[in-house]
C-alpha cells in the first residue's frame, strides 16, 4: 500500500513539474496516460491472480512486480501450506477409515435426529447402507426393526441390544449407542452370529450330556435302591451288579470320549514334523476288531504296505478305531466289515470303513457328526457308543486337513473314508 501511495504521488508530482516548464494540458495529459496504464496493468494482474487461484496447482507462483510479487509469494505460501493440511487430512481420514475395517465392529455416526453423518465400510455391509447414497437420510428408514426402533428412540446410551433377524441372512448383529458430542452420536454394531451359534450349540451339549449322563445314573440308582431295601436271591443280585457295571463303563467311555473331544478342539491344526505309518497302525486295529468283534461279523482288512501321512498315532488311532467300531456296533450278525488303507493315484492316504449294515438315510448324513447325534437303527441299540465317535473322527479330520467322506444308503450299507492331503516334502 506504501509503495502503491508512493507510485502515485511521484506520478502526480513529475506531471505536474512537466506542466510548469512545459503547458499544463500536456502535463495532464501524461498523468491520464500513465495512471491508465497503471489502472490496465492492475486489471491485468488482478485477471491473472483470479485465473490462477481457479486453474493452479500452487506448485508454482506467477512472476509478479511491486506489490503484486508480494501477493503472489504470500498467497503462495498460504495455499501451498492448506493444501500440506488437506493432504495430512485425507491421509488421516484413510488411515482411520483403514482402522475402522480392521475393527469387528461397524461404525454409523448419526446426529440428534437420526440423520446418517458418516458410515465405516463394515457398517455398510451389516446394514446394507451406502455412504455417498444414503448421507443425510434418516437411519429408522433402513433400519425397521422394532426392537431397534425402540431402542434408538429411548436414547439409551451405553446399553447394547441384540437383533438375530435383521436381514435375509438371519445375522445377529449387536448394537451399541454411544456418545459423540453435543450433536452426534456413534452406534456401533457387531456381527455376533458365530457367537450365538454357540452359545445354542453349548446349551444343547450341555443338556445333552447330562442326558447321557442322567441315564446310567438312574439305572444304577435304581438298582441300589433296590438292593438296600428289598431281599433278593444271590442270581438277580448278580445280574444288578452286572448291568451296574455295564452302565459304570458306559458312563466312563463317554467321560474318555468328551475329555478326548475337549482336548481335540483345544489343539492347534497338525504341523508337518512326524510322518505315521498308518499302515501298522491299521494291523493293530484289525487285532484289537477281532477281540471285540467275536466272530460276529466277516471282517476284512485291505491294507497296502507303507501308507504315511503326518500326524500323531494317538489321534489317528481315535479317529481309525471309532469308525471300525461304529461298523461293528451298527452292523447285524452275521453281516459284512471292509477296512482298507490305501494309497490314491493322487498319492493321498485313504482309510476306508465299508459295511453293510443298515444304511442311512440322506437327511441324517449332514448331521452325523454333531455331538451325541444318533439315528435310531433297529437291533443296536442295546449296544450304541456314546454318541461322540464321529465327532471326534471330523475333529481329527479337520486337525490334519482332510476330508471325511460319507455314503450311504438305507437297507444295502455305508462307507465312510477319511482322505488325507498328500504328503509333500522339501527338496
Amino acid at each position: 500500500m506504501f509503495r502503491t501511495f508512493s507510485f502515485l504521488i511521484l506520478v502526480t508530482l513529475s506531471t505536474l513539474l512537466i506542466g510548469v516548464t512545459t503547458s499544463l494540458f500536456i502535463g495532464l495529459l501524461i498523468c491520464i496516460f500513465i495512471l491508465g496504464l497503471w489502472v490496465i496493468y492492475q486489471s491485468f494482474q488482478q485477471e491473472r491472480f483470479l485465473e490462477w487461484l481457479k486453474n493452479s496447482s500452487y506448485k508454482a507462483s506467477p512472476n509478479g512486480y511491486g506489490v503484486w510479487k508480494l501477493i503472489y509469494s504470500s498467497a503462495h505460501s498460504f495455499l501451498k501450506k492448506g493444501k500440506l493440511r488437506e493432504s495430512k487430512l485425507k491421509n488421516n481420514l484413510l488411515a482411520f477409515r483403514r482402522a475402522t475395517e480392521a475393527m469387528e465392529d461397524g461404525i454409523l455416526v448419526i446426529d440428534n435426529d437420526n440423520y446418517i453423518v458418516a458410515v465405516t465400510p463394515r457398517a455398510e455391509r451389516y446394514l446394507n447402507i451406502n455412504q455417498e447414497q444414503d448421507y443425510g437420510t434418516n437411519i429408522l428408514n433402513h433400519i425397521r426393526h422394532p426392537s431397534f426402533v425402540e431402542y434408538l428412540l429411548s436414547g439409551s446410551l451405553n446399553k447394547t441390544i441384540i437383533i438375530e433377524d435383521l436381514s435375509l441372512e438371519k445375522k445377529a448383529l449387536k448394537f451399541s449407542l454411544l456418545p459423540f458430542d453435543a450433536n452426534q452420536k456413534i452406534i456401533l454394531c457387531r456381527d455376533v452370529t458365530k457367537l450365538r451359534k454357540l452359545e445354542v450349540e453349548k446349551k444343547d451339549f450341555v443338556a445333552s450330556a447330562s442326558h447321557e449322563l442322567k441315564t446310567p445314573l438312574t439305572v444304577i440308582k435304581g438298582y441300589l435302591e433296590t438292593i438296600s431295601e428289598i431281599e433278593i436271591d444271590k442270581l438277580e443280585k448278580n445280574r444288578m451288579i452286572a448291568e451296574m457295571l455295564l452302565q459304570t463303563k458306559r458312563m466312563d467311555e463317554l467321560i474318555s470320549d468328551l475329555l478326548l473331544l475337549s482336548k481335540l478342539e483345544k489343539s492347534d491344526p497338525i504341523r508337518n514334523n512326524c510322518q505315521i505309518n498308518i499302515s501298522l497302525l491299521v494291523h493293530e486295529l484289525s487285532k484289537l476288531s477281532t477281540e471285540i468283534d467275536k466272530e460276529q461279523h466277516s471282517v476284512y482288512f485291505n491294507i497296502e504296505d507303507n501308507v504315511l501321512v503326518f500326524g500323531t498315532e494317538d489321534d489317528l488311532r481315535s479317529a481309525f478305531w471309532n469308525l471300525i467300531n461304529n461298523a461293528i456296533i451298527y452292523t447285524k450278525k452275521g453281516g459284512k466289515i471292509e477296512v482298507s488303507c490305501l494309497n490314491s493315484e493322487e498319492g493321498k492316504a485313504v482309510f476306508a470303513v465299508r459295511d453293510n449294515g443298515p444304511g442311512i438315510e440322506a437327511h441324517h448324513i449332514d448331521k452325523l457328526t454333531e455331538r451325541f447325534y444318533r439315528v435310531d437303527c433297529a437291533g443296536s441299540l442295546e449296544s450304541r457308543g456314546t454318541g461322540l465317535g464321529l465327532s471326534i473322527v471330523n475333529e481329527v479330520v479337520q486337525k490334519y486337513g482332510a476330508s471325511l467322506k460319507i455314503e450311504s444308503q438305507p437297507n444295502i450299507g455305508s462307507t465312510f473314508s477319511i482322505i488325507f492331503p498328500p504328503i509333500v516334502t522339501d527338496v
